[in-house]
């Protein structure tokens, strides 16, 4: 028993605690002013552009200034990111991420603005991300203990991957609490205890491109970004459409973040290798396990039901963990194929061999069990008509498994039955039972009438029928009878759904200790799914397997998105670099494929990286952990940037993070200016990554820059010639040393299928590399 004035304590506790959320709503700010919550008094946000990932953003200030935490979650993904890194006082880090994650809806922290860092935040992220939802909230809320209590408390120790270092880290669990918090003010979402999964992320596990390297190398369309993966596909104008051959959606992702962030290491792509290398020799496995793969469905979405709570109880809600126990029934039969192929198959790649062992769990036939306990799945056939799908959801749960629920579905089928008996009658007097007019079902209108005509715009529907509406074909109709019974039926299946709801919500208490294998199926499926998509685009295109060294090495190279387009045109390159020769310049006319050789080299690296077989015919190739692309002469009107400005802006990026592990494409560096500052500004950038020892390429109109290679043995001067019988017959003349002709001062020359190294206008034919 409290005493009265342990009562008043905890009466006071509480009241204090729901002020202090109140006050945390309505602190929730746009940075324009306008607030988040709306005027009906519920906890909706009104974005225009919301987004489904949420992103909380920590700045460190006095002693951690400079550093930043993070903490990220995909409401539509059971999962939570953590990461806590140095970045640059323009962010490119942080705003890498954001847009790999596509976290726009983002909240950072206010208050002390008048030091001007917060306010340097968000003028960053407002003019990065234009169209993001971003807001603050006070400094107050982002408290690391209670965010350290919260991690302790959530996180599911078997299925997450944080260590020892990230409960020290302050900015991290500083945002995970005021994530949480957020999660729960606006979407109104719970999760269960020791249910949830945490990573850690790390910033120097990938390589990290900015993001407006993107459009320029042509990796993904910035546009299309939030576009189905459907519209990208018959597109094919960008790295990311041409290697889609996924077919789930937890497997296009997976593809999306490997993309824009590849793997640097190389124990981790070699094994994806070696599994593409094996589903190659092996095609009839790969198509076996992507037929399986496309009855598969999203798990995410079935854990996410699993270890989220919410606090109202809703119709829709329950309909909805219905569809999703069905829907987990099917994937785990999908599972069991999958198992079995690989199984047959002897697969003997490790990666192949790991998720293998994940899919042979004893737990999936637990959850198995479970369900087919209380839950008939016989009338999944894969039928989609609308009355079917219904039907499927009303009699998901077993007869005899509740008296409440077996009353209301004998309701619902004398309610059914009664609509087809109206039916037939009102055919039979008003249409004498033409074979036109028939009886039909939708989920927006229930049952109603379609009559299908030639005639629909002149065809009389007599007056007794309501709700008429023409369409090119067929005209739908309605009566105050079947009007009368879908308000019926309407009521009938809401109380089979929240009847249904009670049995399912018991079947996930029972499932709860095994939802971790739920979160390997996951990565399994999808990692499965993303090794045949890789497969399936290295076994359609001429590829070969690269290998990983310190030079930069491919023989009859080819750009994979033109690789793609037409195959038989596309021109093939050479391309050699090495430690000690590790800069490029490269000169020739307009249209001689200056900018189409900087980015074949580019996305070269990117697919070799992530695992794929690459355009070529010989590869080796350093592993990069950072790749850098200036490319393009557009205003940035945005950004309130001139071309030059830009240039120079990027320029700046690449000189102060490039190191001797980059590969850094400068397509017709500082043309935004005059020629003679031009060459000035590129001779001393030019300078400045020699000094950083990064992987080179330089495109230039300016000749002038080849003299750098007389000062230093790191460069390689190359001209590129346009496709042309001149052209040809000049290359073939200096193949023999017949050729003497003017070379520009340029010490090399690079043709469209050879390298051709050239001193003192003679051939050097050791150095002619085919």
């Amino acid at each position: 028993m409290y005493s009265n004035k342990s009562l008043q304590r905890r009466r006071r506790q509480q009241v204090t605690e729901s002020l202090s959320e109140e006050k945390f709503s309505n602190s929730l700010i746009r940075l324009n002013g306008q607030s988040l919550l709306d005027t009906t008094g519920n906890n909706t946000t009104t974005r225009n552009n919301s987004s489904d990932v949420v992103i909380v953003i920590m700045e460190g200030r006095g002693s951690s200034e400079g550093q930043i935490g993070i903490a990220m979650h995909d409401v539509r993904h059971p999962e939570i990111n953590l990461c806590e890194f140095v970045d640059s006082r323009e962010y490119a880090t942080l705003k890498t991420m954001i847009n790999v994650h596509e976290a726009y809806d983002i909240v950072i922290q206010n208050g002390n603005e008048e030091r001007g860092a917060t306010k340097l935040l968000g003028e960053a992220l407002m003019t990065a991300f234009p169209d993001a939802s971003l807001q603050s909230i006070h400094a107050k809320y982002f408290k690391p203990e209670r965010g350290q209590s919260q991690l302790e408390s959530l996180m599911n120790a078997e299925v997450s991957t944080v260590s020892e270092g990230c409960f020290r880290r302050s900015l991290a669990l500083g945002a995970l609490a005021v994530l949480l918090k957020y999660i729960h003010e606006t979407r109104c979402v719970f999760f269960r205890v020791k249910s949830l999964r945490i990573k850690e992320m790390g910033v120097n596990d990938t390589c990290m491109i900015d993001f407006v390297s993107w459009e320029s190398l042509e990796i993904i369309d910035k546009d299309d970004a939030s576009k189905a993966r459907k519209c990208q596909m018959k597109q094919k104008r960008t790295l990311m459409s041409v290697l889609n051959h996924t077919v789930t959606a937890n497997g296009y992702r997976l593809l999306r973040s490997n993309v824009l962030q590849p793997s640097t290491h190389i124990s981790t792509i070699e094994a994806r290798q070696e599994s593409v290398e094996e589903l190659i020799a092996k095609p009839q496995l790969k198509e076996k396990l992507r037929r399986t793969l496309l009855r598969a469905h999203e798990l995410d979405r079935v854990i996410a039901m699993c270890i989220q709570t919410s606090s109202s109880w809703t119709v829709r809600e329950s309909e909805a963990k219905i569809n999703q126990i069905i829907k987990l029934i099917q994937t785990l039969k999908v599972i069991q194929g999958i198992r079995e192929l690989l199984v047959s198959a002897r697969v003997k790649s490790d990666l192949l061999n790991e998720k293998t062992e994940f899919l042979k769990d004893p737990r999936f036939d637990q959850i198995m069990n479970i369900l087919l306990e209380k839950v008939d799945d016989s009338l999944c056939d894969g039928r989609k008509n609308s009355l079917h799908l219904q039907n499927t959801k009303c009699y998901a749960v077993k007869h005899y498994v509740a008296v409440q629920l077996d009353l209301a579905r004998q309701t619902y089928e004398e309610l059914i039955k009664n609509v087809e008996e109206i039916g037939a009658r009102e055919i039979a007097e008003h249409f004498h039972n033409s074979s036109s007019v028939r009886m039909s079902f939708s989920q927006a209108r229930g049952f109603h009438y379609t009559f299908v005509t030639r005639e629909a715009e002149t065809v009389t529907i007599p007056r007794h029928f309501l709700e008429v509406f023409r369409n090119r074909t067929t005209v739908t109709f309605n009566s105050r009878q079947v009007i009368a019974c879908n308000d019926r039926l309407e009521q009938v299946v809401a109380e089979i759904f929240l009847a249904s709801d009670v049995i399912v919500c018991d079947m996930i208490d029972q499932m709860q200790p095994m939802i971790p294998v739920l979160y390997y199926a996951m990565d399994a499926l999808s990692t499965i799914d993303f090794l045949c998509g890789l497969a399936t685009y290295s076994d359609s295109r001429d590829t070969c397997r690269p290998s990983f060294g310190k030079s930069f090495s491919v023989s009859q190279g080819r750009h994979p998105i033109l690789d793609w387009a037409d195959s038989e045109r596309t021109v093939t390159n050479d391309t050699c670099l090495t430690r000690d020769r590790r800069f490029g310049i490269i000169t020739g006319p307009n249209m001689a494929g200056k900018s189409t050789y900087l980015k074949q080299a580019a996305l070269i690296s990117i697919m070799a990286q992530i695992g794929c077989f690459i355009p070529a015919n010989y590869a080796t190739l350093p592993v990069f952990t950072r790749i850098f692309s200036r490319m393009g002469h557009n205003d940035e009107l945005v950004r309130n940037k001139s071309a030059f400005a830009s240039e120079m802006s990027d320029a700046a990026s690449i000189v102060q993070y490039a190191d001797e592990n980059s590969l850094v494409v400068l397509d017709e560096l500082a043309r935004s200016t005059s020629t003679e500052e031009g060459i000035a500004i590129t001779y001393a950038i030019c300078e400045k990554i020699l000094e950083l020892k990064s992987y080179t390429f330089l495109a230039t109109h300016f000749l002038d820059i080849a003299a750098l290679a007389t000062f230093s043995n790191a460069i390689d001067n190359y001209h590129f010639l346009p496709q042309t019988e001149e052209n040809s017959l000049k290359r073939h003349k200096l193949l023999r040393g017949q050729y003497r002709g003017p070379l520009y001062g340029i010490t090399s020359l690079l043709g469209l299928n050879t390298v051709i190294c050239v001193k003192d206008g003679a051939v050097n034919k050791n150095s002619v590399v085919q």
